[in-house]
């Protein structure tokens, strides 16, 4: 899987009863030079804002055995595709060295303003991660900080890092 994207998980679900362990591998490989690596450490702000920026991103160029041949830089758009996702919560406030256990990262996939206290907001708490292939715009992804639990608004930033394989379109 040249550049391909893999995320293993192992989850101890269900009352202790009933638990099961659950595990599998997720996924992406990218499809082709119109696809590539984005990255960030990004700071998510108490305003709901696009979670990926309009920075450069690595474009990986394949051949059909889908080795590597090059490598050039495309910009972000707002129209681009995300067509794998990760965002991990640092448990740290934009600063990088101040820890915030307080709050969390929320998430919207339809261009609609993220919001503690939206029905549509994923929530990503302190030390969490969440992944997935949205399929949708870079514009569509929103993110805002509030305090965990969906419990209020916060004056904190968080830092989350951010990898997505995103096709310029």
């Amino acid at each position: 899987m040249a550049d391909a994207a893999v995320v293993t998980t192992s989850s101890l679900v269900l009352p202790d009863e009933i638990a099961k362990t659950i595990s599998g591998e997720f996924g992406y490989t990218p499809a082709g030079t119109a696809e590539g690596w984005y990255y960030k450490l990004t700071d998510v702000t108490v305003a709901s804002t696009a979670l990926i920026s309009q920075d450069s991103f690595l474009q990986m160029g394949t051949n059909a055995a889908g080795e590597d041949t090059g490598t050039n830089i495309h910009i972000v758009s707002p129209l681009d595709l995300v067509k794998f996702l990760f965002i991990k919560h640092t448990s740290f406030r934009d600063d990088g060295t101040t820890g915030n256990t307080a709050d969390s990262v929320y998430v919207t996939f339809d261009g609609g303003g993220a919001a503690h206290n939206g029905t549509s907001s994923l929530e990503i708490g302190p030390g969490e991660s969440f992944h997935c292939k949205p399929g949708c715009t870079v514009a569509s992804i929103q993110a805002i900080s509030a305090q965990k639990a969906k419990a209020g608004t916060s004056v904190n930033k968080v830092q989350a890092i951010v990898c997505a394989i995103i096709k310029s379109v």
